[in-house]
């Protein structure tokens, strides 16, 4: 038996270090392909050629032939190497876009949203008074209209910062002098058409017209932009910059990332040609409409204003010579996203239920005192046991690459379905006994994957149903809240069955030493603006971590200690923060943002934002209410676990040692993750997801305890002294 069970644990071993070294071979495959260098592509003299509506699918050599000339280096302004490219997030309102939403987001550094007829359609953009010096018509309809916006954004900041530094810059169409206008709607350089004149200050913005919706019309439209522009280009020498920036999404309302490509000196003295990169996405090849304002800004060498949430442009790594597979590639970012965001609430909505059925229906047969069948027990085993991995694996499914294959949809589900196989295999090999094993080795996978994902630039995250979101903007890089739960939730359980195994051993103080340092290096790692750069998920992971250390330390809990740890949280969230803000501009994540705002008195309509989205998040329906009842009852159980836990339970509570407080440190976790963050419940339902398999396969495997448990007084959290003649008879596995 002894044997058997060490055969099985080698082999659970030695998979698990397969499935590392996959991960870690990612990671390294991710890390050789960043570029080492941060050129700034966009230079003074600038052009700017927006064009509302312009996605990457347009861009054909047969249907707009100028600018894949520019793709391809054929065009003046291109060089040899071709146009370094991006896919550019321009979603700026919940609705669907309108070209007025575009240029007013460039105009305001910030999402705005222009102005909708009572039913709902996109008004016209305005009329532009006056050739040379000019006005924008209905300016004070444009900024009334950014009521509507969470934002609060202020048209009129680039056109004034343009000014105050440069005074020179030239508006084209009445998009482009919307993005130009001054706070005051006026234009110091209008021209309703493209000459030479026109071009002659160190920025130029263009409104390149509007793709129409569909059928031949949008055909036409693709024909008269692609002449425009290419009008434009040949008016442009080798020392001008262009920059071709998609300013909304296509007509429609289906979510599309739109066209960035930026040709000049820059681009034209590089070997090969590039992705466009920035700071604020740390995607390669993804961009955003609100970084151009900082861009044009960094161009001149002009200050950027407080408002603004961008940064520069910068040159990624090599993209595709071929133009063809470029565009593929970049319009796979679309596609990716919308398989993404079409199947991951449904994803979450099957397990949560899933789960809450199984549960549910193994509570109420143990409290009409019914023993299961052989059988019944071995698939509640085998369910919870898929259950654990379920998390790990949405972000090991990133290794197959999935969104290569013709039917995305398919894949998706094909690659989760495979992951699921093969890491539900060493833990299915390992060992039943003692209880926390298997928690232990499920919450160790799961927290060395997100560990080393965090420290090669999130991968395995983005490209996971769990991940960000290229489509609707908002995080691009670190952890996002559902990732921040499951590994703040494999975090803790790693520390809580590590301390029992040393517990187990006699070895209370280097327990106690082992969920410090698990709990400092799952906190290091979730703040550190260069890894998982999520401040809120300090605040809540750092309190969870000390409710468990002074449980195995033996130390009660009492309000002074409760009012130190809350202080050293925020303390701890705060140096990390002001570290983050001391760095350039540019180079800061949320984090050194919001110190920027508190200094400039700005930071309550954030905190107050957020706080208006946590509150929502509780209207989201059953899988909220579902969620919000589960932690109730979880957080009953644990205050009164003789008059309200099941027998399994209470035998688990007793067998595992450190069950309790481990329990009470992951509901702290997200108790306090759901407050302070934006996602709200949705953040303990994802926490949730990923505790309750491991504590119902637990629960499951200590049955033998149930007589004991209600023969003996409690004592306690539980000693395991009187379970391990309960730990000596196998169970299934």
């Amino acid at each position: 038996m002894i044997e058997e069970r060490r055969r099985r644990a080698g082999i659970a071993v030695a998979w698990s270090a397969v499935l590392l070294c996959l991960v870690v071979g990612s990671a390294a495959a991710q890390l050789a392909g960043r570029s080492g260098g941060d050129v700034r592509p966009v230079r003074a003299p600038v052009v700017v050629i927006g064009v509302a509506g312009l996605a990457w699918g347009d861009i054909r050599e047969d249907q707009t032939p100028h600018l894949w000339r520019l793709l391809t280096g054929g065009a003046p302004s291109g060089g040899a190497t071709g146009a370094a490219a991006g896919a550019a997030t321009v979603r700026t309102t919940g609705g669907p876009a309108c070209a007025s939403d575009g240029w007013l987001s460039l105009s305001a550094g910030q999402s705005s949203a222009g102005p909708r007829s009572d039913e709902g359609e996109c008004e016209p953009l305005p009329r532009i008074a006056g050739d040379g010096e000019a006005r924008v018509g209905r300016w004070d309809e444009l900024v009334e209209a950014q009521s509507r916006s969470e934002f609060s954004p202020h048209p009129g900041e680039l056109g004034r910062a343009l000014a105050e530094h440069e005074g020179c810059e030239t508006a084209i169409g009445p998009g482009a002098a919307v993005a130009l206008a001054r706070p005051d709607g006026t234009v110091a350089r209008y021209s309703a058409t493209v000459d030479d004149a026109a071009l002659r200050c160190p920025v130029t913005v263009i409104d390149g017209g509007q793709v129409v919706e569909s059928g031949s019309g949008r055909l036409n439209s693709l024909a008269k932009i692609d002449a425009f522009a290419g009008n434009v280009l040949e008016r442009l020498d080798g020392g001008t910059t262009v920059l071709v920036q998609g300013v909304t999404e296509p007509p429609g309302g289906t979510p599309h990332l739109a066209v960035s490509m930026v040709a000049g000196p820059a681009t034209a003295s590089r070997k090969d040609p590039a992705l466009l990169t920035v700071t604020s996405t740390r995607w390669g090849g993804v961009v955003r409409l609100l970084d151009v304002p900082s861009t044009l800004l960094d161009a001149v060498g002009a200050p950027e204003p407080a408002e603004f949430s961008g940064a520069p442009i910068s040159l990624g790594r090599a993209r595709p010579a071929d133009p063809t597979t470029t565009v593929h590639e970049l319009g796979a970012v679309t596609t990716t996203d919308q398989t993404l965001r079409r199947w991951a609430g449904l994803l979450l909505l099957v397990v949560a239920t899933a789960q809450f059925v199984l549960y549910g229906t193994a509570v109420i047969t143990s409290r009409r005192g019914r023993t299961p069948r052989p059988w019944q027990k071995r698939g509640f085993i085998h369910a919870a046991l898929v259950f654990s991995v379920l998390p790990v694996s949405v972000y090991l499914m990133s290794l197959t690459r999935w969104w290569h294959a013709p039917f995305q949809g398919a894949a998706l589900w094909g690659a989760l379905v495979f992951t699921l196989a093969v890491a539900a295999v060493p833990v299915w090999l390992l060992p039943a006994r003692p209880l926390w094993r298997v928690p232990l080795a499920v919450s160790l996978l799961t927290f060395s994957v997100l560990v080393v994902d965090a420290a090669t630039g999130t991968l395995l995250h983005r490209a996971s149903p769990f991940g960000p979101s290229a489509l609707y903007g908002g995080r691009y890089y670190g952890f996002g809240n559902s990732t921040f739960a499951v590994f703040s939730v494999a975090a803790l359980v790693l520390a809580g069955a590590a301390a029992a195994e040393l517990i187990e051993r006699g070895r209370r103080r280097a327990a106690t030493a082992a969920v410090v340092l698990i709990g400092v290096v799952a906190a290091g790692v979730d703040t550190w603006p260069s890894w998982g750069a999520d401040v809120g998920g300090g605040l809540a992971l750092i309190p969870g971590v000390a409710v468990l250390a002074f449980a195995v330390a033996g130390v009660r809990l009492t309000f002074a200690r409760l009012v130190a740890v809350g202080s050293a949280a925020v303390f701890a969230v705060a140096a990390v923060a002001v570290a983050d803000w001391l760095r350039p501009a540019a180079s800061r994540t949320h984090a050194g943002r919001f110190v920027q705002d508190v200094l400039e008195g700005q930071a309550w309509q954030l905190v107050e934002r957020k706080a208006g989205y946590a509150l929502g998040s509780l209207a989201g329906g059953p899988l909220a209410w579902g969620t919000a009842l589960v932690l109730a009852v979880l957080v009953v159980t644990l205050a009164w676990p003789g008059r309200f836990s099941p027998g399994y339970l209470d035998a688990a509570l007793r067998a595992w040692p450190t069950l309790r407080p481990t329990l009470a440190a992951v509901l702290t976790t997200c108790a306090i993750g759901a407050v302070v963050n934006d996602y709200g419940i949705r953040l303990v339902t994802f926490g949730l997801v990923t505790l309750l398999p491991l504590v119902a396969l637990t629960c499951a495997r200590a049955p033998a305890a149930r007589a004991q448990a209600a023969a003996e007084p409690r004592s306690g959290g539980g000693t395991t002294t009187g379970a391990r003649t309960d730990l000596s008879r196998r169970e299934p596995s």
